[in-house]
């Protein structure tokens, strides 16, 4: 029985290493994805603003992309910290399995 324990455990294994994997790659992505549409939000803006106050482009869609980019970004991580805090005050629920 140990051996096949240990084989159990081995795959077991593996398959966590590969699906922490591909979760690392899916983060990567959503990453990607929210700096290209910041930047794409930043132009907007930028050309917006450079039509209607005569602002130069450049440097109002690297201000604004990075406002777009960093405020939304600063508020999930604070969300995210919050509730990390919350879930580690919080007793654990117990079943009846627990013994």
């Amino acid at each position: 029985m140990d051996r096949i324990d240990r084989e159990a455990a081995e795959r077991a294994h593996e398959v966590t290493q590969r699906a922490i994997r591909r979760l690392d790659l899916l983060e990567w992505a959503v990453w990607a994805a929210g700096a290209l549409m910041a930047m794409a939000a930043g132009a907007a803006v930028a050309w917006v603003m450079g039509a209607t106050v005569g602002w130069s482009f450049r440097p109002t869609w690297i201000a604004a992309s990075m406002l777009l980019f960093v405020i939304p970004g600063g508020a999930a991580i604070i969300q995210i910290r919050k509730d990390e805090r919350a879930n580690s005050t919080r007793p654990k629920n117990r079943t009846s399995d627990d013994g």
